[in-house]
């Protein structure tokens, strides 16, 4: 029997293997550790980590390597375009049912919070943010929401060099927001972007805990704000979406 063709390309085949090398467990790794894992000499390993590095796939701190942001934006992209838009869709709509208030479903890529799911309100007052939006995450509810979930090294590797407006106006600054937002579990103010509305957003948990998406509440200032009892309906459904992934 002929045998079958591999078209596969070593390098990457290598570079994947090692990213899967970086579990929980293990989440940093010197080149010597990785070298080892993949059963090739330091020399070997250092090409791909380097190439990895430069792709934006690896961060490197002192000898140490940790995944990157961008390892996590191939993630969000999948979750987005499938499990969460759909999953998301009948739970957003029936709390725009129950409260009357539109509801929206953001994943985080890069700095920018993308919105994949809208559910309208049909009050005259609305929060209109069109599907496939893209806003600074650090000036959003939901944005906010997936933020609070990374470790401050990837929050650095993400908003390296990021201009940032009068609010908030540093990273520091950000990350005492996001400090206080993974406390709370969830976050409810009114908009710098949109002004004259207000939102409560909440975070959609992967089955390993992480944020893998947010949704939230919007409508106007005058007829929507932090009552406990919309942000317990928020809570619950990003909990029910949660629970479906």
């Amino acid at each position: 029997m002929a045998r079958e063709a591999d078209y596969r390309a070593n390098a990457l085949v290598r570079g994947l293997a090692i990213l899967q090398g970086f579990t929980p467990r293990q989440p940093e790794l010197t080149l010597s550790e990785i070298a080892a894992g993949q059963g090739i000499t330091s020399s070997a390993a250092y090409r791909v980590v380097v190439t990895l590095e430069q792709e934006g796939y690896l961060a490197r701190q002192g000898n140490r390597y940790r995944l990157a942001a961008r390892v996590m934006d191939l993630g969000y992209r999948y979750l987005g375009s499938l499990d969460v838009w759909d999953l998301a869709r009948a739970p957003a709509e029936a709390l725009r049912n129950a409260t009357g208030f539109t509801v929206h479903v953001a994943v985080l890529q890069g700095t920018e919070a993308v919105y994949i799911h809208r559910a309208l309100s049909e009050r005259a007052m609305v929060s209109n943010v069109p599907v496939g939006s893209r806003l600074p995450a650090c000036q959003t509810t939901m944005g906010r929401v997936l933020l609070c979930d990374l470790p401050g090294a990837e929050l650095d590797a993400r908003f390296a060099g990021y201009a940032f407006g009068p609010a908030p106006d540093s990273l520091a600054t950000l990350k005492a927001w996001l400090a206080k937002d993974r406390a709370r579990g969830h976050v409810a103010q009114a908009s710098d972007l949109a002004p004259g509305t207000f939102a409560i957003a909440a975070p959609i948990r992967s089955r390993q805990g992480r944020h893998v998406a947010a949704i939230n509440l919007s409508g106007h200032v005058s007829q929507l704000g932090a009552e406990p009892a919309l942000v317990a309906q928020v809570r619950a459904a990003a909990d029910q979406i949660s629970g479906l992934l």
